[in-house]
C-alpha cells in the first residue's frame, strides 16, 4: 500500500491532472431518502386516516359529515407533515453544520489532536501504524479534505447526501395526501355506512400491501412477503388507534 501511495503522488507531481474517476458498474439504489419519505407518508396517511373514519363512523351516522369529517383530516394531516418534514430537514442540515463548524475550529486550534483522532479511524479499520500515518498525513495537507474525511468518520455522512428541507416536506406531505385519500374512497363510492366502512378497509388493506410490496422490490426482497408484512403492520397499527379511539369516547 505504502508502495501505491507513493507512486500515486509521483504520478500526480510528473502528469498532467485528469479526471481518473472510475465510473460506477453496478447501480445503488438512487433515491434512497425519497422512498423512505413517500413510504413513511402513504402508510401514516392510511393507516391514520383508515383508523379515524373507522372510529367517527361508530359515532355518527351521517355520511356526507363522515366524508367531511375524514377529508378535513386528509388535508390536517397532511399540512401537519409537511411541516414536520420540514423542521426535520432542517434541524438535520443545521446539527450537520454546526458539527461542521465545530470541527473546523478544532482543526484550526488543535490540529495533533485532529490528527490523532483521524489516524485512530485507519487503524480502526485495519490499517497499520505506518500506513495511518501516511494516509492521515495526506489527507490533512487539505483542510477541505481533512474536514470532510473527519465529518464522514464521526457523523457517518457527507455534506452532499443531506436532503433539502422543502423536498423532503412536499414529499412527505403529498404523500400522506395520497394514502390519507385510499380510505376514503370507500366512503365516496359507497352509499350505506355498512358498506363504506368494509370498502374503505379492504381498499386500505390492498394499498398497504401493494405499497409494501413496491417498497419490497426497489429493496431486493420478495413481493409478497414485503407486502404481507406492512399490511400486518399497518393493521395492527389502525386496529390500536381505533382501539385507543374507542376507549377515550368510551370515557
Amino acid at each position: 500500500m505504502l508502495e501505491l501511495l507513493s507512486s500515486s503522488e509521483d504520478q500526480d507531481r510528473d502528469q498532467p491532472t485528469t479526471d481518473n474517476r472510475i465510473e460506477e458498474k453496478h447501480q445503488h439504489i438512487k433515491g434512497r431518502g425519497a422512498i423512505r419519505d413517500v413510504v413513511l407518508g402513504l402508510s401514516d396517511g392510511v393507516i391514520t386516516n383508515v383508523a379515524f373514519l373507522a372510529g367517527f363512523s361508530g359515532a355518527i351516522q351521517n355520511l356526507d359529515v363522515i366524508r367531511f369529517a375524514g377529508a378535513a383530516a386528509m388535508l390536517a394531516g397532511a399540512v401537519s407533515m409537511f411541516f414536520g418534514g420540514l423542521v426535520a430537514a432542517r434541524s438535520e442540515n443545521d446539527l450537520f453544520r454546526a458539527d461542521a463548524l465545530r470541527e473546523s475550529k478544532e482543526i484550526e486550534q488543535e490540529p495533533e489532536e485532529e490528527r490523532r483522532e483521524l489516524k485512530s479511524f485507519y487503524l480502526d479499520k485495519g490499517l497499520t501504524e505506518e500506513e495511518s500515518d501516511l494516509v492521515v498525513n495526506r489527507i490533512t495537507k487539505n483542510k477541505k479534505k481533512w474536514l470532510e474525511d473527519q465529518l464522514i468518520n464521526e457523523l457517518h455522512i457527507h455534506e452532499t447526501k443531506l436532503e433539502r428541507p422543502l423536498k423532503v416536506a412536499l414529499i412527505i406531505g403529498l404523500s400522506f395526501l395520497v394514502g390519507a385519500f385510499v380510505p376514503l374512497v370507500g366512503y365516496v363510492i359507497s352509499s350505506t355506512k355498512a358498506e363504506a366502512i368494509v370498502a374503505s378497509v379492504s381498499i386500505s388493506l390492498v394499498f398497504l400491501f401493494v405499497s409494501g410490496g413496491w417498497k419490497g422490490r426497489i429493496s431486493g426482497r420478495r413481493f409478497w412477503i414485503a407486502g404481507l408484512e406492512m399490511l400486518l403492520i399497518g393493521a395492527a397499527a389502525a386496529s390500536l388507534l381505533f382501539l385507543i379511539g374507542s376507549l377515550i369516547a368510551f370515557v
